[in-house]
């Protein structure tokens, strides 16, 4: 079951803080990030914006997310473009917000990433063994889980190949692909792989926030 509520899960508080600020302060913390902008639900910016002020968070802003995560990434970029005066060759790392245990090392080897591919994506190994199914009842097929990798975040491209890649999509295609990695893919690119982490989890089901509590308290030592 996953997480419900009133509250976004992304505001929930995970050891003292909301899981958000958290989020953002693992960025913050690396001298390669120059600032963090967040795409946020149109109905909770004045809420985010407070918590930006409570925590007297520095080179923070937010901009209205969009209809997916694509286009929440070109408001983004819009926003950097045009509020910011960032260039295309500017880098960009999009990240879930609530995974807050990104390491600075995943951060600097998604920058480093950047030196040769147009995208890159962290990602672990698969442990267990994956199957596809068609009807959702029966599996049709079992890939060689050696082969096998879990997508994380952060994403990593530049502001300038981000812009070019959407633009060149058709509509259809938009609102049916919405994973950067993807977009990349799908138009011939290579998708850089930068090694990521089990500590670096997504806050999806009640479980997680266990886990996530008794990271923090390792964290905390």
């Amino acid at each position: 079951m996953r997480m419900g509520g009133e509250l976004p899960k992304q505001f929930m508080e995970l050891c003292g803080k909301p899981v958000i600020i958290r989020t953002i302060g693992s960025f913050l913390k690396s001298p390669q990030i120059r600032l963090v902008i967040v795409g946020i639900n149109p109905d909770w910016m004045d809420y985010m914006q407070g918590l930006i002020e409570k925590y007297r968070l520095e080179n923070v802003y937010i901009t209205p997310g969009g209809a997916d995560r694509n286009d929440t990434l070109m408001n983004i970029i819009s926003y950097a473009v045009d509020e910011l005066s960032a260039d295309e060759n500017e880098i960009i790392l999009t990240h879930d917000a609530v995974r807050p245990f990104v390491s600075e090392k995943i951060i600097g080897d998604s920058i480093l990433a950047m030196e040769k591919y147009k995208i890159a994506t962290a990602a672990v190994p698969a442990t267990d063994t994956i199957i596809v199914s068609g009807d959702g009842n029966t599996a049709s097929s079992f890939p060689l889980r050696s082969t096998m990798y879990q997508v994380q975040t952060p994403q990593s491209f530049r502001i300038g190949s981000f812009r070019d890649v959407y633009s060149s999509v058709s509509e259809e295609d938009k609102k049916s692909i919405t994973d950067a990695c993807k977009l990349f893919h799908m138009k011939g690119f290579e998708v850089g792989l930068v090694e990521g982490d089990r500590k670096n989890i997504k806050l999806t089901y009640p479980s997680d926030i266990i886990t996530a509590k008794a990271i923090c308290e390792e964290e905390s030592k």
